[in-house]
């Protein structure tokens, strides 16, 4: 019997069917091909990105260090000179009443009147790097730390009669401080910039000077604080309600009084722009049964001494605290990507871990639509990390 023939209909039938199914799946295939090269581009230029960023928060902290010991050396070691003396003189003349004269004896510019300030003391606090550290004391009452005084402990008798202080402080830790620049006649300070966007802002951008941003034209701040005790033998002002990395250098402290409370006298309620009212606090902050282990391990180890021991009711101290500052999400605000500060879980992928270092421990925890959870506590052994003012640089560990 001959064998079976396609009919002219079904060959024709199948040829444009099977091209078009090739076709098709070869355009599924590039579009995947593209797709994953694309991914790969994209963690590629994140990566270097991170690489980018982490080597200029490095080569700054360098070069804010050099510039400090540089300083340092220059007003211990150099002999003014003539024309220095002389301004001196002329200050000395303007502060007693007399105007300022140029050469040819027209009135002159009022000179500068820059500030050599002096260390009193050095805090201690639990937050040892700038992320974790609350943005107000206030939204982490319980945080705790002290004042380790270079000055005579008679200096701070009586505080302890005051319920809060004004702490007045350098930001040490900035890795971007604003470089000003005078014009020639001293009257004007230039700065490269004067604007920047607050991280609850929603982009806006508004003056460094109506803002609490540590980036200032003078690396200053000024922190509102409880006062807990004072300890004479130790030298230590200890204080509660802080936000101030450990290590910040101290350079005067005031108690407050009812006159520093807006409308004590006049009535007049304090003003803010919204975006300073408004509450992004997390709804719920927990501790996995690992994490509560590992934290009370730690406080019995002494690894959060001298803030937290078992001694000083540590345990429940160094958990609230750490349910505090997570409850404000310390996540980065200027991330472009969907995990940063206010993000949940719905828009982030499962696994996401972020740490925050607290005293000498390393805190894991992840952030979903229900709130924070603690994974774990970790000790950190920063025993051979470099420091820089005081701040470890932990992206150099091997």
């Amino acid at each position: 019997m001959a064998p079976l023939q396609q009919s002219p209909s079904t060959t024709l039938g199948d040829g444009p069917v099977a091209v078009f199914a090739a076709a098709a799946a070869a355009a599924v295939v590039t579009a995947w091909i593209c797709s994953r090269r694309r991914d790969a581009r994209v963690a590629k230029l994140e990566e270097t990105r991170l690489a980018e960023r982490t080597g200029r928060i490095r080569a700054e902290m360098k070069l804010r260090t050099y510039l400090k010991d540089r300083e340092a050396e220059s007003i211990v070691t150099r002999t003014p000179s003539g024309d220095e003396l002389r301004r001196a003189r002329s200050h000395e003349e303007v502060a007693a009443g007399a105007k300022p004269k140029r050469a040819n004896g027209t009135e002159a510019v009022q000179p500068e009147h820059n500030l050599l300030l002096r260390c009193i003391g050095t805090i201690a606090s639990p937050y040892t790097k700038r992320m974790g550290t609350p943005r107000q004391g206030a939204l982490v009452p319980s945080g705790r730390g002290y004042v380790q005084l270079k000055v005579p402990v008679e200096c701070v008798e009586g505080l302890e009669l005051y319920s809060h202080a004004w702490v007045l402080f350098t930001f040490h830790a900035n890795t971007d401080v604003p470089s000003p620049v005078t014009s020639n006649d001293g009257s004007i300070m230039k700065l490269k910039k004067t604007k920047i966007r607050p991280p609850r802002a929603n982009g806006v951008k508004v003056g460094m000077l109506s803002t609490r941003s540590p980036h200032r034209p003078n690396n200053i701040g000024l922190s509102l604080v409880k006062i807990v005790r004072v300890d004479k033998k130790l030298k230590r002002l200890h204080l509660a309600a802080l936000d101030l990395v450990n290590g910040t250098p101290v350079y005067d402290v005031k108690p407050c009084v009812p006159w520093d409370v807006p409308g004590y006298h006049d009535k007049v309620s304090l003003t803010v722009p919204d975006w300073v009212r408004q509450d992004d606090e997390l709804e719920s902050v927990r501790f996995s049964s690992k994490a509560e282990e590992a934290l009370e391990r730690c406080i019995r180890e002494g690894k959060l001494a001298p803030l937290y021991t078992m001694q000083n009711d540590g345990l429940d101290g160094a958990t609230e605290t750490i349910r505090e500052i997570l409850a404000q999400d310390p996540r980065a605000s200027n991330s472009n990507g969907p995990n940063k500060r206010g993000s949940t879980s719905a828009y982030s992928h499962k696994n996401d871990i972020y740490k925050l270092v607290f005293c000498s421990v390393e805190v894991e925890f992840r952030v979903n639509d229900m709130g924070v959870t603690v994974e774990n506590v970790s000790v950190l052994d920063l025993s051979g990390v470099r420091h820089v003012d005081g701040i470890p640089i932990l992206s150099e560990r091997s």
